[in-house]
């Protein structure tokens, strides 16, 4: 077996920065421009998701020049969505980003459907997650107000949520406990 040559080393912040430069190019005469860009970095690091999720949704509105040219865009990126849910652990937004192509580019709306119930239960884990965490920062900040505002909010999309009741426990406990109104002493007649 021959020894592989190692490919050489590409700093990861070129790589982003290939990837800032080509979200940058929106226009339709910077389509191509762009691609190349994302393929330059793509060829250094095949498993940067954002340069993945953007060559997949620039291909999917190049303007070929035939059908062919067509559909070898869409299954390039077909290709690079795969890539980005296997590189990111199933992330919400390649999740996403690959249901709406299955949907929108080769009409498999099962698939699609399967895909983007699963981006939308991650992102949900997400943000429960990070209300969460929200919520001990605010509180550990001593923003109590801030803290019991949101608790509200998340409850009301997480009703059952163990995690941002246990987090709004603490919270509840420091507020100051509200005095009770006096009623007002009745008026004397004279």
């Amino acid at each position: 077996m021959k020894p592989r040559k190692p490919s050489q080393h590409v700093a990861l912040s070129e790589v982003a920065s290939l990837h800032r430069q080509a979200t940058r190019m929106k226009r339709a005469g910077e389509s191509a421009q762009s691609l190349e860009m994302l393929d330059e970095a793509l060829e250094a690091c095949p498993a940067y998701v954002p340069a993945l999720l953007l060559a997949g949704r620039r291909l999917q509105t190049s303007t070929s020049e035939g059908p062919a040219e067509k559909r070898a865009g869409l299954h390039k990126a077909r290709r690079y969505l795969q890539q980005a849910v296997l590189a990111s652990d199933r992330s919400a937004a390649s999740l996403v980003e690959l249901g709406y192509f299955l949907h929108v580019t080769e009409g498999a709306s099962d698939a699609a459907e399967r895909y983007l119930l699963a981006g939308v239960e991650k992102a949900l884990t997400v943000l429960e997650d990070g209300w969460s965490g929200l919520i001990d920062v605010l509180y550990a900040q001593g923003r109590l107000e801030e803290a019991v505002a949101l608790g509200k909010r998340a409850q009301h999309l997480f009703p059952d949520s163990v995690r941002i009741a246990t987090s709004l426990t603490p919270v509840m406990a420091a507020l100051p406990t509200p005095k009770p109104k006096r009623a007002p002493a009745p008026r004397r007649r004279r």
